[in-house]
């Protein structure tokens, strides 16, 4: 009688236990990108994020470190609710995340090859912890500027022109010296 009520109770938690658990899944489209750009050159791309579990997550974007200071992400973070059953793409509730690339400046043909990760952790109000990720890969072929000018940076182009305004206001103060019959020299004592 003792051992049929301790089954009868054992049965009883693992059914509710059954229950009350909860998934964490995030999906993401396209799993791969394959693209050429420039040097310089700045691209938006479009992921779709979806979750694949059965509570509202929290996801964040981050890049691999081949791509980390390459990358910036809109929205960086974003809340998703779970995707009806059966899940199929395009996804249901899936939201939208802008990546934009900014290709840096290389002298040759650079392949870079890193990865746009989204982790999940459970929503707002979740009493359920846990956490996921899913990776796109990117694949990135950047080609060399067409002018020797995109080379240079912003502040580059500042200083250089602030050098030749100085050597020519320079130039024009020698010249209207001359006119005038002045001259500037070192005199040794």
């Amino acid at each position: 009688m003792k051992k049929t009520l301790i089954i009868s109770i054992a049965i009883f938690f693992l059914i509710n236990l059954a229950i009350v658990s909860a998934s964490i899944g995030i999906g993401v489209s396209p799993s791969k990108v394959y693209d050429k750009m420039q040097s310089k050159q700045e691209k938006n791309f479009t992921f779709s994020i979806y979750n694949t579990g059965d509570i509202t997550l929290k996801a964040k974007m981050s890049a691999s470190e081949e791509m980390n200071n390459m990358v910036t992400f809109y929205p960086e973070e974003i809340t998703i609710e779970p995707e009806p059953e059966p899940h199929r793409l395009p996804a249901v509730n899936g939201k939208n995340v802008i990546v934009t690339l900014k290709a840096p400046v290389t002298n040759k043909i650079r392949k870079i090859t890193g990865h746009i990760v989204a982790t999940a952790g459970s929503g707002g109000g979740s009493t359920f912890g846990g956490s996921g990720a899913v990776a796109s890969r990117f694949e990135l072929e950047i080609s060399p500027p067409t002018h020797f000018w995109e080379y240079w940076t912003r502040t580059q182009v500042t200083i250089g022109s602030i050098i030749i305004a100085l050597v020519l206001g320079l130039l024009t103060a020698i010249l209207i010296m001359k006119k005038k019959g002045l001259s500037v020299g070192l005199i040794k004592k």
